[in-house]
């Protein structure tokens, strides 16, 4: 590779670098098992799409949730409002995990 080559692949690595440190945005998860019979997963797509209020929680536009066996997984990109969340469901006697 002659060196013009090389100098034109470390800037593209640079500017690609750059886009997506402009692009990505964070991501808070956690888990839910074994939800109490209730449809939880109905009220959370009613609680993101603004239909339904959750009683203490801010709605969370880009949340995202996952049906698992034996519970379910919910992501968004809002720390603080996730762990809002993540707390009303161990308030119901839920076991969650979470990851940073």
């Amino acid at each position: 590779m002659s060196e013009s080559s090389v100098k034109r692949i470390l800037m593209t690595r640079e500017v690609v670098a750059q886009w997506l440190l402009k692009q990505a945005l964070p991501e808070y998860r956690f888990r839910v098992f074994n939800p109490k019979g209730k449809d939880y997963m109905s009220l959370l797509r009613s609680f993101r799409d603004g239909k339904t209020k959750i009683a203490g929680l801010d709605p969370i536009p880009d949340l995202g949730i996952r049906e698992e066996f034996g519970g379910f997984q919910v992501w968004g990109s809002d720390a603080s409002r996730m762990e809002k969340l993540k707390n009303f469901f161990e308030k119901r006697g839920m076991e969650t995990t979470w990851i940073w």
